[in-house]
């Protein structure tokens, strides 16, 4: 009979027990990133009344057992680790894991994790749960000193320094980057070209350098000897011919030596007779020109105004090959800025030339050249041919600064177009470099992947780190601690520490906070049912407390 106290006696703690989670539970309601519990029964052990046994063949069945239960207990508390929702509170270092993972943080030597992260910078500027005072650890080394950028983490130091307020010193170019596209239909330099309008004939044929003046088609035969032929017009810089005149034998001069007396007259030039019959006139180097050829029959001649009628017009205009130009701001070494203009021009031979010039005031150019920068034909980047003056560097002495400063400039990986490429569309050149003017440390700015940056008032972008993210092969086995932290144990094993969006951790999400996961329907629920179970219990109790009162009774 006392086992039927006992028996209900066990069933009361139990369902008190439940009682207790469920109003924890309701407790943490809005409780930041709260994994809400629940409770599993389980029975105790039995008393048995009778054993069981086995069948007698064709003489008697088997024999069930007979037990008889002692009651119930608490077999677990499991939490539910079920994502909360995310909600946005606009601050940056407010963090939410969306996804599995927890947030690793150190109080002395012990380490906790939590999923709550309300995190803020403490009066050193370490990235710190204020709640608790639990230091937020990082993982890797980005952020560390590389002898390159700006950083602010201590090599072998978890934790996170985000220095608010703290300089930042500049950082002179050292490297220059180009990328986009120069205009494969770019035009390199053209020299300027004339020609006559028509053709010299001689018997209907074209007249060749030694047909003589008296013989070309259309000749009236009047000329005399010292008769003369008037050159006039402007060689290449606009200044007048040489030789003004040609004195003409009817009976020797040719169109040679016509051709001969050109070639004397405009020395900047080459005049020739081509396969037509025209006389060509073509400027030695390209570039923009006033080339142009005037002959006439000199005023007092015997004989008709044979050249009158042979003016000479342009054919090819000179100028120099197409141009990109882009303006860069490049840093000296205290970080100040300096304005400098990159000019690309196709050649004849299908390069591109760059040449660099900065302000008089600004500084003066020392090597401004990059010569031969070839591409296949593809579009693709092949190399700078140019050595010594005229290699990918550039060197200038800023104004204010006495040593000189040397840039290297990157066109991309040969044979890619992953810098820069010339294609058939319109030219598009991007200038970037890696020198900064100084700062200060202004925000902060968190990634998916647990990066953390620091924004400067210059524009820089500081890697801080990255944060430590810890996943658990069992959630369940992890002890809770309180403060929403929870602590490894033998049964949740060691804790695999990564970064957010590698393995099973999820991503960070800057400016939200994970809430409590707790239903308030179901825990509602569960309530009535620990209150019924409560109460059959309680009944078990008096019932039985009433049987042992008729017993007592027996013997009155």
């Amino acid at each position: 009979m006392a086992n039927s106290l006992l028996t209900g006696i066990s069933g009361l703690r139990g369902h008190q027990k439940m009682l207790e989670v469920v109003g924890n539970n309701l407790a943490n309601l809005n409780t930041t990133s709260f994994k809400a519990s629940r409770v599993l029964f389980s029975d105790l052990m039995y008393e048995v009344q009778r054993g069981a046994s086995s069948s007698s063949s064709g003489l008697m069945a088997s024999v069930n057992a007979v037990q008889i239960g002692t009651g119930s207990r608490l077999s677990q508390v499991a939490k539910d680790f079920q994502q909360g929702n995310l909600e946005a509170s606009g601050k940056p270092l407010d963090l939410a894991i969306d996804g599995s993972g927890f947030f690793v943080t150190k109080s002395g030597n012990n380490m906790y994790f939590t999923r709550a992260g309300a995190f803020s910078l403490d009066q050193q500027g370490f990235l710190s749960d204020p709640a608790t005072g639990n230091l937020v650890q990082r993982f890797g080394t980005l952020g560390e000193p590389d002898g390159i950028n700006p950083s602010f983490q201590t090599s072998g130091d978890p934790r996170v320094y985000i220095p608010v307020g703290a300089s930042i010193a500049g950082k002179p170019t050292q490297q220059i980057t180009l990328s986009g596209n120069l205009s494969s239909l770019a035009i390199g330099p053209v020299s300027q070209r004339i020609s006559t309008a028509a053709s010299f004939q001689e018997g209907g044929s074209p007249a060749s350098l030694t047909t003589k003046l008296t013989s070309l088609d259309g000749y009236s035969g009047n000329y005399l000897v010292g008769d003369k032929i008037e050159i006039n017009g402007q060689k290449k810089d606009g200044t007048s011919p040489d030789v003004i005149e040609l004195t003409i034998d009817p009976a020797t001069t040719t169109l040679g030596d016509l051709i001969a007396t050109l070639n004397t007259a405009f020395p900047g030039s080459t005049v020739q007779l081509d396969a037509n019959g025209t006389i060509v006139a073509t400027d030695n180097t390209p570039g923009p020109s006033m080339l142009n050829i005037i002959l006439r029959d000199k005023l007092g001649n015997s004989g008709s105004n044979e050249f009158d009628s042979h003016k000479f017009i342009k054919r090819d205009i000179g100028k120099v090959g197409d141009k990109v130009l882009r303006t860069t701001e490049l840093f000296d070494s205290s970080g100040a800025p300096h304005s400098i203009s990159l000019e690309f021009t196709k050649q004849a031979d299908g390069a591109w030339n760059m040449n660099a010039s900065i302000a008089a005031d600004d500084g003066t150019m020392l090597d401004g050249e990059v010569n031969g920068l070839t591409f296949l034909d593809d579009g693709t980047f092949a190399q700078v041919a140019g050595i010594g003056i005229g290699d990918a560097k550039i060197e200038v002495k800023f104004a204010g600064q006495s040593s000189s400063q040397s840039m290297d400039l990157t066109f991309g990986e040969p044979g890619t177009i992953t810098g820069l490429g010339q294609l058939g569309s319109a030219s598009a050149v991007e200038v970037s470099q890696d020198g900064f003017a100084p700062g200060e440390l202004s925000d902060v700015n968190i990634d998916a992947d647990g990066k953390v940056f620091g924004l400067g008032s210059n524009g820089l972008q500081i890697a801080m780190g990255q944060l430590a993210i810890a996943s658990f092969r069992n959630n369940d086995g992890l002890v809770s601690t309180g403060g929403n932290y929870f602590q490894a144990s033998l049964a949740s094993g060691d804790p695999e520490v990564g970064t957010a969006l590698t393995g099973s951790r999820g991503a960070l999400r800057s400016g939200q906070l994970e809430g409590s996961n707790v239903d308030l329907a179901l825990e509602f629920t569960r309530l009535i049912i620990a209150q019924r179970g409560f109460s059959a219990n309680a009944r078990t109790i008096t019932v039985t407390d009433r049987v042992l009162e008729e017993l007592t009774n027996i013997i009155r």
